[in-house]
């Protein structure tokens, strides 16, 4: 649906209050080839500090917890598509997750050695999973055989496998950004849900009640769509 009416919606919205769960990459911040340095920036981070002081907000990422709490400090964060959680100050994760971490490790550490066989393949270890990053590869042969060896090593390591803008990331099975939100949701309230991935669509399609916001305009579960330039707009709107 087009922004304008998001827009519009936004004055109705700020009525009820509603919970805010906003993606980082890709939504906060812009995708780039270098994933590791996506700080936030300084009106980002006055953004957020703003509305965490009037909308109960979290911070729903792939990222973990360490990491996305360098980049933008601390605030309520579901970690690892829903793996990790920190709210209100305290950290929990899922069950089994210990066990994941070692996995993670083990797999990380016998196939990081894929950098050397495939240019401009980046490998990252999370404390439960692992990210292959194929944005700096160039030839798309690379990239097909790339995809077919991480298929391999998810039913090696029995994780699942999920794609995304320049990634493909190995995850902690019937782990995702739905089920999480559904976790922290309050029924009697309305929420607003943005995300820009892959990763995002189970969120969209989890939450049919919710206000679903796609940012981009490739097909979507989302109920809008608005372009990344107009991501801070709509939030300030849910300021004023």
């Amino acid at each position: 649906m087009h922004e304008n009416k998001l827009f519009e919606l936004a004055r109705d919205m700020k009525s009820l209050v509603p919970q805010i769960f906003l993606d980082y990459d890709g939504t906060l911040v812009p995708i780039i080839k270098d994933p590791e340095v996506n700080q936030a920036d300084k009106e980002l981070i006055g953004l957020l500090t703003s509305f965490a002081s009037v909308y109960e907000t979290y911070i729903v990422t792939g990222r973990d917890l360490g990491e996305i709490t360098n980049f933008i400090g601390e605030y309520n964060i579901i970690g690892l598509h829903g793996a990790m959680f920190h709210i209100n100050g305290e950290t929990i994760t899922i069950p089994g997750f210990q066990k994941y971490e070692e996995i993670s490790m083990k797999l990380y550490m016998e196939n990081y050695g894929m950098i050397n066989k495939f240019k401009g393949l980046r490998i990252y270890r999370k404390s439960g999973g692992v990210l292959f990053h194929t944005g700096n590869i160039q030839d798309k042969c690379t990239a097909r055989s790339v995809m077919e060896t991480v298929k391999s090593l998810a039913l090696q390591y029995n994780m699942e496998m999920h794609t995304g803008i320049d990634i493909i990331e190995l995850r902690i099975p019937g782990v995702n950004k739905g089920r999480a939100i559904k976790m922290v949701r309050n029924v009697n309230r309305q929420a607003i849900i943005m995300g820009d991935d892959a990763t995002d669509e189970d969120a969209f399609k989890m939450n049919p009640d919710a206000i679903t916001v796609k940012i981009g305009d490739e097909i979507t579960n989302a109920r809008y769509s608005i372009s990344y330039s107009s991501v801070r707009p709509f939030l300030l709107a849910l300021l004023r």
